[in-house]
């Protein structure tokens, strides 16, 4: 029997255990993979462990063939808090359905090295068609387990225990689901879905991540780098990973951090607070940009690239774009606070006076009505601009729900989702467009929210600080990893 065959017959007999009203456990011959019920916490014969021992070599031996050794050592070191392979198999534990979850969703991780261990080569150098089939072979398993619809899951992860503890198969299972249906996805939803949901289950260098291209079929980046420091930015610079790929270089900025078990967690509460939104994370990591945007291998013979940000990583783009913006055509905000003022003329005044672009520069900026984040900082990028060669449009959606949560608006996805319950105003005219950009023009309810940021901010920022302190203490006190820092290495 075929590696893939015998594959097929562990998911189909995982499949069957999961459904079965009773808990099951996996057991395999040479033919054949049946399922056993199983009353735990019962004892097993010496016999059935003997029995255990062979499914887990013939599991063992099946992935293998199908993953490659490098991948399964990969997966077992990158779950181990959740299986020791080793140590089950010999031991004669019975397999699970939850074990063969955990290798589909850990082959579903597909790095660039993976596909090159397989098939020698540049990835490069293929064709989208090419490489779609090439990561067929080396990830033949499809969703086991619990399967979330993607356009219902939020930016949080999926457990409560997971907001306290750092839970990389759960990461891992959730980025699978996010990526399961792009081929039904328009261009739009996807990179709204990347900015606000994605990167919050952080990207792996050099993983291959599929998304929808511009002529309609799937299409491939490449994640070819983090940048982060432990300031309280974290973004992820996409490359194209094929010869014929539809789609742009892309850095997608990561917004504020919820979950204590995410990296820079309270670094990110910090840049919220201070006087500048997101300076301290910009400032952190300006020299990486730097050097990432003369890097010839992300912007191949200098062409243009894509950013987007939501929330506190819509504040630090902006920051991007204000130096970058001679190498970026397109840039996009979903519901992002505001720079400070200084920032935002500058960039107009630079703008206004550069002779004329190459390609435009289309700046496009989504808000939803009632959400307190884009009623603090001052001037948005884009304000005071009119060059010919700059197109900025300004959308904000209004909830026919006037209880609509604030949290439910600041977190809402206009492309991404499966309901509309609300309406789009686009701002055409150009006086309308830079008032509604200006905070200081916005009304006092506006005003209202910045006047008390600034009041309240030092004394949050120390609070925050001094909080993160103690947490810090308390976990090495108890020997517990709880805050994770986005410069430590990934374990």
């Amino acid at each position: 029997m075929s590696a893939i065959l015998r594959m097929n017959h562990f998911v189909e007999a995982a499949k069957q255990a999961h459904i079965a009203p009773t808990s099951q456990y996996l057991h395999a011959s040479a033919g054949s993979v049946a399922v056993t019920p199983m009353n735990l916490p019962s004892s097993f014969s010496e016999q059935a462990k003997t029995q255990n021992c062979k499914t887990w070599e013939i599991f063992q031996e099946s992935l293998i063939n199908i993953i490659g050794q490098h991948k399964f050592d990969w997966i077992c070191h990158r779950y181990r808090a959740k299986l020791n392979f080793t140590g089950m198999k010999k031991s004669g534990a019975p397999l699970l359905p939850k074990h063969v979850e955990l290798f589909s969703v850990g082959a579903a991780q597909v790095l660039n090295r993976d596909i090159k261990a397989k098939f020698p080569g540049k990835i490069r150098a293929l064709t989208r068609e090419q490489l779609k089939e090439r990561i067929a072979q080396i990830q033949p398993f499809p969703i086991l387990g619990e399967c979330k619809d993607p356009t219902k899951m939020t930016g949080a992860p999926g457990t409560t225990f997971a907001h306290f503890f750092h839970d990389k198969l759960l990461m891992d299972k959730e980025k699978q689901m996010l990526f399961s249906d792009v081929e039904k996805m328009s261009l739009p939803a996807y990179r709204e879905r990347l900015t606000k949901i994605i990167t919050n289950r952080e990207l792996i260098e050099g993983q291959i991540i599929p998304a929808p291209g511009h002529d309609g079929h799937v299409d491939y980046y490449k994640v070819y780098r983090k940048v982060a420091t432990g300031d309280g930015l974290v973004a992820y610079a996409l490359s194209p990973a094929t010869n014929n790929s539809t789609l742009k270089p892309l850095i997608v900025f990561r917004p504020s951090q919820w979950a204590l078990s995410n990296e820079d967690t309270f670094e990110t509460y910090l840049n919220d607070v201070q006087l500048n939104i997101g300076e301290m994370g910009w400032k952190g990591a300006a020299a990486e940009f730097e050097k990432l945007m003369s890097d010839p291998h992300f912007r191949r013979n200098n062409e243009k690239i894509s950013i987007s940000g939501y929330s506190l990583g819509g504040a630090q783009a902006q920051r991007f774009l204000a130096v970058h913006a001679d190498h970026v055509s397109y840039a996009v905000f979903y519901n992002d606070p505001s720079v400070d003022d200084e920032t935002a003329e500058k960039f107009a005044q630079r703008m206004n006076s550069m002779g004329r672009r190459g390609e435009p520069l289309n700046i496009q900026i989504f808000r939803m009505k009632g959400d307190f984040c884009d009623y603090i900082g001052g001037k948005h990028l884009g304000w005071g601009v009119d060059h010919p060669d700059v197109n900025i449009q300004l959308m904000e959606g209004n909830f026919d729900d006037k209880k609509a949560a604030a949290f439910k608006l600041h977190s809402h996805r206009v492309f991404d989702n499966t309901t509309f319950p609300y309406y789009m105003q686009r701002y055409d005219d150009t006086q309308q467009l830079f008032d509604r950009l200006d905070n200081s023009k916005r009304g006092p309810d506006v005003l209202w929210y910045e006047r008390m940021r600034r009041i309240w901010g030092k004394v949050t920022f120390a609070s925050i600080y001094s909080l993160s302190v103690v947490v810090k203490f308390i976990s090495w006190a108890l020997g517990v990893r709880i805050l994770r820092s986005s410069k430590d290495p990934d374990l």
